[in-house]
């Protein structure tokens, strides 16, 4: 998902920053923060779909897997040196798509964060 550049706000990796010099601009950046955050909240419905498929597929694949070493014999033989020398190519987008979904709760949280500070100092 590509997101368009903020105006008074910016994200670099999971850190937010924001430069408002009136409180007109303060609310802008209010609002758009908010969208960000409901775009960032749909990128990562995407992803948990997608890690709920790839942990379904881990677990097809080692069922089949273990139902050939229960058939014994030279398939089983091969299954086991294939487990040790082959690495998983689901396993790896897993463990890819857990670290997306961390950051994304980094910058979620730092994004409400920054809204939190906007509007303490609107207050005063």
């Amino acid at each position: 998902m590509h997101l368009r550049p903020m105006q008074y706000a910016k994200i670099e990796g999971t850190e937010v920053m924001v430069q408002v010099n009136t409180p007109v601009e303060a609310k802008a950046a209010i609002k758009e923060l908010r969208h960000r955050k409901k775009e960032l909240g749909l990128l990562k419905k995407r992803l948990v779909r997608q890690q709920r498929d790839a942990k379904a597929a881990v677990d097809r694949k080692e069922a089949a897997q273990t139902r050939k070493i229960k058939r014994g014999g030279l398939t089983a033989i091969a299954t086991r040196i294939s487990r040790v020398l082959g690495g998983d190519s689901h396993e790896t987008d897993l463990a890819t798509i857990e670290n997306d979904l961390r950051n994304l709760e980094h910058v979620t949280h730092n994004i409400e964060s920054c809204i939190l500070q906007i509007e303490g100092r609107l207050l005063k």
